[in-house]
């Protein structure tokens, strides 16, 4: 069983280095549908291992023992993961448990901030001008969302520009961009190895996005001129992205522009094998921890019902020496 934990956390590690770079080789498209659930497959995997590898030592606890069908004695016996590791990994467990559940809740508040605003909103059309001079635009998250522009956005840009934007923001809405972005930052609050690949992904939407205007005017150039024009008018704005909103200048803009004017050659086979090759490989690392796990504690459990009935077996007889017992050899002793 150790070594298909250290398999499993080593292949969440390997992801956790990669992921990002993978971003990259992959076409936005898919590299979202593949990386956000694999990370959420990743952290789940790496809990799952961590929480065996501890509870072979909290099972040891007697007061823990009582709960359950098992004997501490023999669970200290046969258990292969020493007591050091599994302490190392309950640390591992509360030290990270401690950093996530601040990090969601104000992901959650944040989520539940935007849409208080969002019902707000002086109208409920898909598409939303506020009358401000704050160069600003965004996608509201939820079912309804909706498209959230500026007055003071639309004037710094020109017709085609806007075109673009709203195309660019049109494909945050139908993608449901701020979903994968939402479930991703709560995967990485929840291993932080994962904080790298949160901002890939959030770049990678943003990609993904203007690929879509891109195919949709057909004209490259103009969806790049639109997101930089956009991004200096609101670069005197200095705001954070909300939780769960898509915005044309969120991410490393100049990265985006350069991918619009010199389109990238993605490597997708060489993408697939790795992700894949890691996924087969944590999944059957997992399954293994799993079903040596429920072995080992099994047979805690035989150990403690043998201990049991062999004790409460010896009373009977010592207190009752008439009852017949087997001898050697097939002879009943009166």
């Amino acid at each position: 069983m150790t070594d298909a934990v250290l398999l499993v956390l080593a292949c969440v590690g390997s992801f956790a280095g990669c992921a990002p770079r993978l971003a990259r080789s992959l076409h936005p498209a898919l590299a979202i549908k593949l990386l956000v659930p694999a990370s959420a497959i990743m952290t789940l995997a790496g809990w799952f291992v961590l929480a065996v590898s501890a509870f072979t030592w909290v099972g040891q606890q007697p007061e823990v023992a009582e709960l359950g069908p098992w004997s501490p004695r023999a669970l200290h016996v046969q258990t292969p993961i020493g007591r050091g590791p599994a302490i190392g990994a309950l640390v591992v467990l509360a030290a990270t448990g401690a950093w996530a559940l601040p990090r969601v809740t104000r992901t959650i508040q944040a989520l539940r901030a935007v849409r208080r605003a969002e019902r707000e909103l002086p109208t409920t059309a898909a598409l939303v001008v506020l009358d401000t001079d704050i160069p600003d635009a965004f996608t509201t998250p939820g079912a309804g969302g909706r498209i959230v522009v500026t007055r003071g956005m639309m004037r710094r840009l020109s017709a085609d520009e806007r075109s673009a934007l709203l195309a660019h923001e049109r494909s945050h809405l139908g993608h449901r961009h701020s979903w994968w972005i939402l479930i991703m930052d709560l995967t990485a609050d929840a291993n932080p190895l994962l904080t790298p690949t949160a901002r890939a992904v959030r770049l990678t939407t943003e990609r993904w996005a203007d690929e879509d205007a891109a195919a949709e005017l057909g004209d490259r150039p103009l969806v790049a001129r639109a997101l930089g024009r956009a991004a200096l008018a609101r670069s005197s704005y200095k705001a954070h992205a909300a939780a769960g909103t898509t915005a044309a200048t969120g991410g490393d803009v100049p990265s985006r522009v350069q991918s619009l004017l010199h389109p990238p050659v993605f490597h997708l086979r060489r993408g697939l094998a790795v992700l894949a090759s890691l996924l087969m490989l944590v999944s059957a690392g997992s399954v293994t921890v799993e079903r040596q796990g429920e072995h080992l504690f099994e047979s805690a459990g035989a150990s403690s019902a043998h201990d049991r009935f062999g004790t409460h077996g010896t009373r009977l007889v010592s207190e009752h020496p008439h009852i017949p017992t087997s001898q050697p050899g097939g002879a009943v002793r009166p």
